[in-house]
């Protein structure tokens, strides 16, 4: 097989295991164990406890898996279950929607953040990150404002 056939399968395997992904990532259990480990990540990075970074990398990657779980309805989960199938739809549907200037810059923020955030975590460096919270909120806020008519 020459290079290209080679890179060919590759792209197509790749792009397979990504829609697999994606479709995992819209089940509950996968979704709520994904972002519990985030969770503990942030803890993790914060005590600087092996343990916790450990199980929060063991906890991402079995939300790739497909977890031989009771559907949540079943189970004592099912009282948060509209709120989960809420927000994962609402991922769902940011990461459907089109490639816009503002989604380019949410994008950019998230992949800048992200690290700075793991950064600040990790030497204990919480005034910035509260700052950054404090921020997103007063413009949350002056969003709201605007949307209610009231001149900022």
């Amino acid at each position: 097989m020459d290079d290209n056939g080679a890179e060919r399968d590759f792209r197509r395997v790749a792009a397979n295991m990504l829609d697999r992904q994606r479709l995992r990532r819209r089940e509950p259990w996968n979704w709520c164990v994904q972002n519990a480990s985030l969770t503990l990540l942030a803890a993790g990075l914060l005590l600087h406890n092996a343990a916790l970074l450990v199980l929060a990398v063991l906890g991402l990657v079995a939300g790739c898996l497909r977890l031989p779980l009771p559907p949540m309805e079943f189970t004592e989960f099912r009282r948060i279950l509209p709120r989960v199938e809420t927000l994962i739809g609402r991922e769902s549907a940011w990461l459907a929607s089109p490639l816009t200037r503002r989604k380019k810059w949410r994008i950019a923020l998230l992949g800048l953040g992200a690290p700075l955030t793991a950064w600040l975590l990790w030497s204990r460096d919480l005034g910035p990150i509260g700052l950054a919270i404090a921020a997103v909120y007063l413009l949350g806020v002056r969003r709201r404002n605007i949307s209610d008519g009231i001149d900022p």
